[in-house]
Parts: C-alpha cells; structure tokens; sequence
C-alpha cells in the first residue's frame, strides 16, 4: 500500500529528473557548437598570424598598404572572437534555441547592419546593462526602415532580442514573428511606426543637446559636422554628437541634426521615437 501511496511522487521525481537530463543535453550541445564556431575562428586567427610570421621572414616583405589590411582584417577577426567568447560563455539552458535563425534572416530580406568596422556586429554591452537580462554576443540587422538587434550565447541560441516597432522580444516564436513577417513598406513605417528613425522626434539637435545638458550629461565627449543623412562630413550643414552617461562607463547616446530639422536619436538598443523617451533614458542612467 505505501509502496502505491509513493507512487506519484516517485513519478513526479523521475520527470524532473528527465527535464534536467534533457537541459543538461542541451546545453552541452549548445556549449559543443560554441567551442566549434571558436574554434573555427581560433583556426583562421592562427593561419592569417603565421602567414604575416612568413612574410616578415621574406626576402620581400608585402608592401605597406597590403599589410595594413592584412593586419586590420586580423584585428578585426580577434575582435570578433572575443566578443563571441565572452557572449557565449553566459549561455543557459533556459535560452531560446533557434537554429534557423540566420537562414531565416536571409531569406526574408534582412541585412546585417554593421557598427564600427564589423560585419553586423554592434559595440560592446554597456559595462551598466551588464545583468542576468543583458547577456550574450550581440548583432543587428535591418530590413527598411524595420531593425532587429539579437544578443546571441551560442551560434543559434538567444538570451534575448529587441526590435524596432516591437521592443523586447522574450522568446523564440517573438523573434521568428519579426523575422519571417513581411517587410513593412517605408512610406507606412514614415507614417505609423513611432519607433522608426523616419519618424519625426519632435526636437531639434540643439533642444537634444540643451536636454543632455540639464540633464548632468554636459557637453558631447564628441561632435562633428555632418550630412543630411548624419554621415560626418567636414562641410556638413548639420551636428553630430555623442554623450556619456556621468554615472554608467561606455553607456552613450547618439545624436544628429540638420538646422531646425527633427533630430535622430540613438542608443545601443536601438532609436528613440521622441524627447520623452530620450528623458526617461536619462532618467535612469
């Protein structure tokens, strides 16, 4: 009689047992592709030093234009593999597998939107958005006027995702949602998406700096003539700039307009729609 009164108990047990069998498995796996893709990198890192090696042993060296892009695509690989390094040793269990995610991205349309000088890799985590919700080695994309930024632990899996017109995407099926819908044409995200960049923020760059300035942020640690487009140009008729928060290291806001035009704002997950939600920002850093 105990023996079937335990029963339940024991079955209840052995499930939870299984569930963190089948969790261990995955991660393990997801850990085993990571070491892969690293390694893979690590490979290619190492050929490209031993080739420069070579040729620093040559009787005629490489000229100097040849071996600055030789050096700078290097720099640019280590890059990569370190930000891959540290963005997938916070891998868990819990994150969203989806290995179909970049095949997905191609065959919707979506193009990798490169920050810096890398191919579709943003800039580092702000050292203050470093908690159990930031994790991971983060990328962007665009497709119009839509962006899509995905942090990821593992070649195919996500700590998380955000995109234009959506905000924070919390699991797999919220990221394939945006992925494989339809493209959203520009003329409708111009007059709907309060999120897109074509929308107008409702201020111009000197009311932006005026703000960052009341707010404790002080002046722009950078600012350069621009273009219309925001593109630094040393005849530009617009300003560009870049504020640092004074209370959280690498955390920056960036910003550019043209006279008395509408100015476009930015920040590491995305573009602000408008001058509250650049206030409540820096309200909180």
């Amino acid at each position: 009689m105990n023996n079937h009164d335990n029963a339940p108990d024991k079955v209840a047990e052995a499930d939870r047992e299984r569930a963190r069998a089948d969790a261990g498995e995955g991660l393990a796996r997801l850990r085993g592709a990571s070491l892969d893709e690293l390694a893979d990198l690590a490979e290619e890192i190492r050929c490209q030093v031993a080739d420069l090696t070579d040729d620093a042993h040559s009787s005629k060296p490489m000229p100097p234009d040849r071996l600055r892009n030789v050096t700078a695509r290097l720099s640019r690989l280590a890059d990569t593999l370190s930000r891959a390094a540290r963005g997938y040793a916070g891998a868990r269990a819990t994150d969203m597998a989806y290995p179909q995610v970049f095949e997905d991205l191609d065959a919707h349309g979506w193009t990798a939107r490169p920050d810096r000088d890398l191919d579709g890799t943003l800039p580092p985590i702000p050292i203050s958005e470093l908690d159990d919700n930031h994790r991971g080695y983060r990328r962007g994309w665009r497709r119009g006027d839509q962006t899509i930024t995905l942090w990821f632990t593992g070649p195919y899996s996500l700590a998380y995702g955000a995109a234009s017109g959506h905000g924070r995407l919390w699991t797999v099926q919220e990221v394939k949602a945006v992925i494989t819908s339809a493209p959203t044409p520009i003329r409708e995200a111009s007059a709907g998406s309060r999120t897109s960049s074509a929308v107008s923020f409702g201020a111009t760059y000197d009311q932006v700096a005026d703000h960052m300035r009341a707010a404790g942020w002080g002046d722009p640690v950078e600012e350069h003539p621009c273009d219309r487009r925001g593109i630094r140009r040393p005849d530009g008729s617009g300003t560009s700039g870049v504020w640092e928060s004074p209370s959280a290291y690498g955390f920056r806001v960036y910003a550019w307009g043209v006279d008395d035009e509408p100015a476009h704002v930015r920040y590491w997950a995305g573009t602000l729609a408008n001058l509250d939600a650049l206030r409540r920002l820096t309200d909180r850093h």
